[in-house]
């Protein structure tokens, strides 16, 4: 056996940068912190829709174990209701959150969800 030294990695070298140029009138140590604007928690109706939405899968996996729904109807019914609710969720989530940047909603009749 012969004992060969074992070869090592060097880094390349890079070429260096040139130096920032200094900065120009006074330098203020410190970060800065914006405050975040503050958004209205979510409404009754926007957390129930979230609840119902998470356990429809569930249920209808139950009922068609149980034999209560067959299969078929049971993944219509929950990829219908799913889709329903989440974005019936999402569009009271994003009405909350333009709210708070000063948006004002509609008052007429089409406007059902509130």
């Amino acid at each position: 056996m012969t004992t060969e030294p074992e070869p090592q990695w060097q880094q390349p070298p890079f070429p260096s940068e040139p130096a920032p140029e200094p900065v120009q009138g006074p330098v203020v140590p410190g970060s800065v912190v914006m405050p975040r604007p503050r958004v209205a928690p979510p409404s009754v109706t926007e957390t129930f829709l979230g609840t119902v939405a998470g356990l429809v899968w569930p249920v209808m996996i139950v009922l068609a174990i149980m034999g209560v729904v067959s299969w078929w109807p049971a993944i219509l019914v929950a990829i219908v209701a799913s889709t329903v609710l989440g974005s019936t969720q999402t569009h009271l989530k994003a009405r909350r959150r333009a709210l708070r940047r000063g948006a004002v909603t509609p008052h007429d009749r089409q406007d059902r969800l509130r």
